[in-house]
């Protein structure tokens, strides 16, 4: 069915994140949707879990700092350039918000299980550490039934609603990803139990979709809106269209340091913008364009490998008799008269 699922950030939004939800967050420290998370800011959802992997450039560190998110599940979250989440670190300590720690690939297999509809997952990897003690939400063990051995069992995510950024989607919503995303996005989007929503750089029409189909990571029937949105992982990189915009990451950090600056920095960049674009023209005002066109790729490569999808249509058997040979007519020709026999 050719359902038209482009929609403007704030509707999208609007219409499918609700206060309490669990979100998977999308982006594997690149890749982070960025203006999803301003948007869910600008409308102060409220009380949302969140379950990842492996995310960077503090945008869930500005979420939880600006009170939208209440429990995390997660196994890497930071602002790498300057080397902590400062309003999640305060938040716990404050009591403010319950984390629950679990390894890479704890957490990677955690969204598998979600994938794959199976309620848990076996894992090697967490026994010795006192993740299990803390993460009971989590993390658990069994007997494997096989071996007799003790195993850890991580519980499968299923989010309610998944946000990804991804570098082009058609109308119908197939989005296409690649480069170093991992593979969390994928697992993350397909579990939701309600769909996901996606900003993409283009809107591409879907006979280009299908013309490369192996790199759409999520096909139209699971997602619930595209929204086209140009810059919308900044200051993540995207593949193929900018890199990490160090410096704002470092300036953004700088505020997430401190309690009583970070609401000034959402008040400017945050609320102070109706939309993603808002902001990024704010970003050119205040740092001039050429702090974006440092971030156009340099370096890299488009894979040589030349593939080819054809394939042939099976109409060209359409009136062709049945191939042949004496022993097995012979052979058919026996199995019928024995059959009349009877």
């Amino acid at each position: 069915m050719d359902i038209d699922k482009r929609m403007t950030l704030k509707d999208a939004v609007a219409k499918f994140i609700q206060d309490g939800d669990t979100v998977y967050y999308g982006g594997f420290q690149i890749h982070v949707p960025m203006a999803l998370t301003h948007e869910i800011i600008r409308q102060k959802k409220r009380h949302l879990t969140t379950v990842e992997s492996s995310t960077d450039v503090g945008g869930l560190d500005i979420l939880v700092g600006a009170g939208c998110v209440t429990e995390i599940h997660t196994a890497w979250i930071m602002n790498w350039y300057v080397k902590a989440p400062y309003a999640i670190r305060r938040a716990f300590n404050k009591g403010h918000l319950k984390r629950h720690d679990i390894s890479n690939f704890g957490a990677t297999s955690a969204l598998m299980a979600g994938f794959l509809g199976i309620p848990f997952i076996p894992v090697r990897g967490n026994i010795g550490t006192d993740m299990p003690i803390h993460n009971r939400k989590d993390i658990r063990f069994l007997e494997d039934p096989f071996t007799g051995e003790k195993i850890t069992v991580v519980r499968a995510w299923r989010a309610d609603v998944a946000i990804i950024h991804a570098q082009k989607a058609d109308r119908l919503g197939n989005v296409v990803s690649y480069g170093t995303r991992g593979v969390t996005d994928e697992f993350g989007a397909m579990g939701t139990k309600r769909g996901v929503i996606v900003t993409a750089e283009e809107i591409v029409e879907p006979e280009e979709i299908r013309s490369d189909p192996d790199r759409v990571i999520v096909p139209y029937f699971k997602t619930l809106a595209v929204v086209h949105c140009p810059w919308g992982a900044h200051p993540s990189a995207c593949r193929g269209y900018y890199g990490l915009d160090i410096r704002f990451s470092q300036y953004q950090g700088r505020y997430e340091r401190h309690a009583e600056l970070l609401p000034e920095f959402l008040d400017e960049w945050v609320y102070g913008c109706k939309d993603h674009a808002e902001y990024i023209e704010k970003y050119k005002e205040k740092f001039g364009q050429e702090g974006l066109d440092r971030l156009k790729p340099t370096l890299g490569f488009k894979p040589k490998l030349d593939i080819d999808y054809g394939y042939h249509d099976p109409a060209v058997w359409k009136g062709v008799p049945l191939y042949n040979d004496d022993r097995l007519k012979a052979y058919e020709e026996a199995l019928a008269a024995k059959k009349g026999g009877n």
